[in-house]
Protein backbone atom coordinates (compact mmCIF):
# COMPACT_ATOMS: atom_id res chain seq x y z
CA UNK A 1 0.00 0.00 0.00
CA UNK A 2 1.31 3.46 -0.87
CA UNK A 3 2.09 5.70 2.04
CA UNK A 4 0.85 9.21 1.98
CA UNK A 5 3.31 12.03 2.58
CA UNK A 6 0.97 13.87 4.92
CA UNK A 7 2.07 15.19 8.32
CA UNK A 8 0.70 12.24 10.29
CA UNK A 9 1.92 9.74 7.66
CA UNK A 10 -1.49 8.23 7.08
CA UNK A 11 -2.09 5.48 4.58
CA UNK A 12 -3.53 6.69 1.31
CA UNK A 13 -6.83 4.93 1.96
CA UNK A 14 -7.48 6.08 5.53
CA UNK A 15 -10.39 8.37 6.15
CA UNK A 16 -11.07 8.77 2.45
CA UNK A 17 -14.37 6.97 2.83
CA UNK A 18 -15.58 10.01 4.80
CA UNK A 19 -14.65 12.17 1.82
CA UNK A 20 -16.35 9.96 -0.73
CA UNK A 21 -19.53 9.95 1.35
CA UNK A 22 -19.65 13.75 1.00
CA UNK A 23 -21.21 13.39 -2.41
CA UNK A 24 -24.77 12.19 -2.49
CA UNK A 25 -25.05 12.66 -6.24
CA UNK A 26 -22.52 10.55 -8.21
CA UNK A 27 -23.00 12.77 -11.27
CA UNK A 28 -21.26 15.59 -9.38
CA UNK A 29 -18.11 13.52 -8.93
CA UNK A 30 -18.18 12.40 -12.56
CA UNK A 31 -18.28 15.95 -13.92
CA UNK A 32 -15.43 17.28 -11.77
CA UNK A 33 -11.85 16.89 -13.01
CA UNK A 34 -9.43 14.39 -11.53
CA UNK A 35 -7.30 17.32 -10.30
CA UNK A 36 -10.16 18.41 -8.02
CA UNK A 37 -10.59 14.93 -6.57
CA UNK A 38 -6.83 14.64 -6.02
CA UNK A 39 -6.81 18.02 -4.27
CA UNK A 40 -9.65 16.94 -1.99
CA UNK A 41 -8.02 13.63 -1.12
CA UNK A 42 -4.77 15.43 -0.33
CA UNK A 43 -6.42 18.01 1.95
CA UNK A 44 -9.24 15.99 3.52
CA UNK A 45 -7.55 14.95 6.77
CA UNK A 46 -6.30 18.42 7.71
CA UNK A 47 -9.57 20.06 6.68
CA UNK A 48 -11.57 17.58 8.77
CA UNK A 49 -9.26 18.01 11.77
CA UNK A 50 -9.43 21.80 11.51
CA UNK A 51 -13.22 21.69 11.22
CA UNK A 52 -13.39 19.38 14.24
CA UNK A 53 -11.18 21.70 16.29
CA UNK A 54 -13.27 24.75 15.48
CA UNK A 55 -16.71 23.10 15.71
CA UNK A 56 -15.90 21.08 18.79
CA UNK A 57 -17.10 17.75 17.39
CA UNK A 58 -16.01 15.24 14.78
CA UNK A 59 -19.43 15.29 13.14
CA UNK A 60 -19.31 19.08 12.91
CA UNK A 61 -15.77 18.93 11.54
CA UNK A 62 -16.72 16.46 8.82
CA UNK A 63 -19.70 18.62 7.91
CA UNK A 64 -17.56 21.77 7.66
CA UNK A 65 -14.90 20.07 5.54
CA UNK A 66 -17.47 18.53 3.20
CA UNK A 67 -19.31 21.81 2.73
CA UNK A 68 -16.11 23.73 2.00
CA UNK A 69 -14.93 21.15 -0.52
CA UNK A 70 -18.36 21.14 -2.19
CA UNK A 71 -18.10 24.92 -2.45
CA UNK A 72 -14.66 24.49 -3.96
CA UNK A 73 -16.04 22.03 -6.52
CA UNK A 74 -18.50 24.68 -7.69
CA UNK A 75 -15.63 27.18 -8.02
CA UNK A 76 -12.85 24.83 -9.16
CA UNK A 77 -12.09 26.59 -12.44
CA UNK A 78 -11.93 29.98 -10.70
CA UNK A 79 -9.70 28.50 -7.98
CA UNK A 80 -7.32 27.16 -10.62
CA UNK A 81 -7.08 30.61 -12.20
CA UNK A 82 -6.28 32.22 -8.85
CA UNK A 83 -2.73 32.84 -7.67
CA UNK A 84 -3.11 30.02 -5.13
CA UNK A 85 -5.87 27.41 -5.41
CA UNK A 86 -4.92 26.14 -1.96
CA UNK A 87 -5.35 29.61 -0.43
CA UNK A 88 -8.70 29.95 -2.21
CA UNK A 89 -9.79 26.59 -0.78
CA UNK A 90 -8.56 27.52 2.70
CA UNK A 91 -10.59 30.72 2.62
CA UNK A 92 -13.72 28.69 1.84
CA UNK A 93 -12.96 26.28 4.70
CA UNK A 94 -12.19 29.06 7.15
CA UNK A 95 -15.41 30.90 6.28
CA UNK A 96 -17.44 27.69 6.69
CA UNK A 97 -15.75 27.04 10.04
CA UNK A 98 -16.50 30.58 11.24
CA UNK A 99 -20.21 30.02 10.51
CA UNK A 100 -20.28 26.87 12.67
CA UNK A 101 -17.84 27.87 15.40
CA UNK A 102 -19.35 27.19 18.78
CA UNK A 103 -16.40 28.29 20.86
CA UNK A 104 -13.08 29.40 19.56
CA UNK A 105 -10.06 27.63 21.02
CA UNK A 106 -8.83 30.07 23.68
CA UNK A 107 -11.13 32.74 22.22
CA UNK A 108 -8.62 33.36 19.43
CA UNK A 109 -11.17 34.21 16.78
CA UNK A 110 -12.47 37.09 18.91
CA UNK A 111 -8.98 38.55 19.41
CA UNK A 112 -7.32 38.02 16.03
CA UNK A 113 -7.97 38.19 12.32
CA UNK A 114 -9.44 34.95 10.98
CA UNK A 115 -6.20 33.89 9.21
CA UNK A 116 -4.09 34.63 12.27
CA UNK A 117 -6.35 32.58 14.53
CA UNK A 118 -6.45 29.76 11.95
CA UNK A 119 -2.64 29.71 11.87
CA UNK A 120 -2.46 29.28 15.64
CA UNK A 121 -5.07 26.53 15.60
CA UNK A 122 -3.15 24.64 12.90
CA UNK A 123 0.20 25.05 14.62
CA UNK A 124 -0.68 24.62 18.29
CA UNK A 125 -4.03 22.83 18.45
CA UNK A 126 -3.43 20.40 15.57
CA UNK A 127 0.35 20.30 16.02
CA UNK A 128 1.21 20.81 12.35
CA UNK A 129 4.69 21.93 11.43
CA UNK A 130 5.00 25.40 9.87
CA UNK A 131 5.64 23.73 6.51
CA UNK A 132 2.49 21.58 6.67
CA UNK A 133 0.32 24.32 8.18
CA UNK A 134 1.42 26.73 5.47
CA UNK A 135 0.72 24.09 2.85
CA UNK A 136 -2.80 23.66 4.23
CA UNK A 137 -3.44 27.41 4.09
CA UNK A 138 -1.84 27.86 0.68
CA UNK A 139 1.14 29.76 2.08
CA UNK A 140 4.87 29.24 1.96
CA UNK A 141 6.54 28.21 5.20
CA UNK A 142 8.02 31.72 5.53
CA UNK A 143 4.64 33.42 4.96
CA UNK A 144 2.99 31.09 7.47
CA UNK A 145 5.68 31.90 10.05
CA UNK A 146 5.13 35.64 9.51
CA UNK A 147 1.40 35.16 10.00
CA UNK A 148 1.95 33.07 13.14
CA UNK A 149 4.41 35.58 14.62
CA UNK A 150 2.02 38.46 13.87
CA UNK A 151 -0.74 36.54 15.67
CA UNK A 152 1.42 35.83 18.69
CA UNK A 153 2.57 39.47 18.83
CA UNK A 154 -1.07 40.57 18.76
CA UNK A 155 -1.80 38.44 21.80
CA UNK A 156 0.95 40.00 23.91
CA UNK A 157 -0.13 42.80 26.20
CA UNK A 158 0.97 46.14 24.79
CA UNK A 159 3.72 47.83 26.69
CA UNK A 160 3.04 51.29 28.05
CA UNK A 161 5.67 53.79 26.98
Amino acid sequence: MLMRSSPPGLRADTELNDWHLAWTDPSIVQRLPVSYNAFCCDRWTVYRRFGTATAGSRHGGVSIARAALRDLGEQWERALRSSSPAAHAWDLLSRRASERRTTSPLGLHHLLDRDEADALVLRYKLGLSPLHAGYAMGLSKADFELLRHRALRSLLPSRAQ
